[in-house]
């Protein structure tokens, strides 16, 4: 993989993290998606927009996800991420608008659900 497509994988993805649980404090949560293997999902993340699939194997669901971005002002680009999500676990995709889409492998790694969230900050209270 060439520098530059691995700072557009960094730069699109954002943080991934894997989740044991889906649990997310959210401001606004949509409806979750039910995908099917090779079944497309599309969902919009703020200046991004992103299209899905997964095909089951080996117990997990290998997701790949193509993000496009750009508009009026900037030049379009689009990227392409693949990520193994274990059956029964999340992936979460964060983007620098404060926005998450979550993804999450079902126990029998034959179907997801994909969702975009609007993420809200943490209250930390001081002692």
């Amino acid at each position: 993989m060439t520098s530059a497509k691995r700072m557009a994988a960094l730069t699109l993805g954002g943080a991934l993290l894997l989740a044991a649980s889906p649990e997310l404090a959210a401001a606004e949560t949509r409806a979750p998606q039910t995908m099917k293997p090779l079944a497309a999902v599309s969902l919009d993340a703020g200046a991004k927009h992103v299209i899905g699939y997964f095909v089951s194997a080996e117990g997990a669901c290998k997701l790949t996800l193509a993000v496009h971005e750009g508009g009026e002002s900037a030049p379009f680009s689009t990227s392409r991420l693949q990520v193994s999500v274990d059956a029964g676990k999340s992936a979460k995709f964060d983007t620098a608008e404060g926005k998450s889409l979550l993804f999450t492998c079902r126990p029998s790694a034959q179907t997801m659900t994909a969702a975009a969230i609007d993420r809200l900050a943490s209250r930390i209270d001081a002692q």
